[in-house]
């Protein structure tokens, strides 16, 4: 039996192994959870993945033994070279959309990896890998004789790297605006031009991450400004997206290294004021487990509270000390 799971849905999975080894069952986790807290994970199944290809699950198939109370931890060396389309998915994803009450949005990747090295985000050290784009034109194609009008949801950490390769692949399958699209970006990617291009093809909701106004300039396209002067920046630009997508989500992380003082919290206020058409997505600094580099230094650094994994959600709490605040400072911005 194999399963999937986030980490807010680590004991269901836990429970559901047990259910399964109790009536002879190997159980297999894989996922988020299966690559943030494996040691644990390895408690209740009989096989853990981290990265898996076609390789790694064909061992686990061969071998099909009972690891317990101890399972094993095993992981690919890389992410797999490429994935079922929806096509060949499409049996479950259906299954799946005929739940969704009126918004059914059909879920895509294009990559996997990231350019970006964003040290709190778990696929900072994953290198970034398109998949096939001919495969995107295929499961387009295929949409729109499922849906008069498909709507697609891109799971890809950083959609639009190889921007001109993947509208080809989506012009390729039907007319344009025939389909709406949602996917998470970055500002570095959204030039005017690849915004009118994208508008033309139905691109309806854009998820940049900001994620600070100290750091990461490289992906909101600020270079070395910091401070007011990014705010303004990437407030001009926000706007600028505002005007050929519908939606746009700005994310950013509260909690980060480079945070001190009032001015993080007073800067995104006046961001907002400035940009009235975004979305303001708001995280609080999480380390789950071993999902990212500088979790592991947080630990080292014992900032890491002995908080249950399953009670964690960073839109409303945080389990790394700051480095700049005390408890009650910190809080009392948010």
């Amino acid at each position: 039996v194999f399963i999937g799971a986030f980490t807010e849905a680590a004991h269901l999975a836990y429970a559901l192994s047990n259910y399964f080894q109790a009536r002879g069952a190997i159980t297999v986790l894989g996922g988020p959870h299966a690559r943030c807290y494996p040691e644990d994970a390895c408690k209740y199944f009989d096989y853990v993945t981290g990265f898996t290809n076609k390789e790694a699950i064909h061992g686990v198939l061969r071998e099909c033994a009972r690891h317990r109370p101890e399972g094993v931890h095993l992981s690919a060396p890389t992410q797999p070279s490429s994935l079922p389309g929806v096509r060949e998915r499409w049996k479950h994803i259906e299954k799946t959309l005929r739940k969704a009450p009126w918004v059914k949005f059909v879920p895509m990747i294009g990559s996997l990896g990231c350019p970006y090295t964003c040290s709190f985000c778990i696929d900072s050290v994953v290198p970034y890998q398109p998949l096939e784009f001919d495969m995107i034109t295929e499961d387009l194609t295929f949409l729109l004789t499922q849906y008069k009008r498909p709507r697609v949801g891109w799971h890809d950490p950083n959609f639009g790297v190889r921007f001109d390769d993947y509208m080809d692949a989506i012009e390729a399958a039907g007319p344009p605006g025939g389909i709406d699209f949602v996917a998470e970006s970055s500002l570095s990617l959204l030039s005017e031009a690849h915004l009118t291009r994208m508008k033309t093809n139905g691109f309806k909701a854009i998820l940049p991450g900001i994620e600070s106004w100290y750091d990461m300039g490289n992906k909101s396209k600020t270079g070395s400004a910091q401070g007011l002067d990014k705010v303004r920046q990437v407030a001009d630009h926000v706007n600028l997206v505002a005007e050929y997508i519908p939606y746009i989500q700005t994310n950013m992380v509260f909690g980060i290294d480079g945070d001190e003082g009032p001015e993080p919290f007073e800067l995104t206020k006046r961001f907002l004021a400035m940009a009235p058409a975004a979305f303001p997505g708001l995280s609080l600094l999480t380390s789950y487990g071993r999902a990212a580099p500088l979790n592991l230094e947080y630990q080292r650094q014992k900032r890491v509270l002995p908080f249950p994994f399953h009670f964690l959600n960073n839109s409303h709490s945080m389990n790394v000390k700051p480095q700049n605040y005390t408890w009650p400072d910190f809080y009392d911005h948010v």
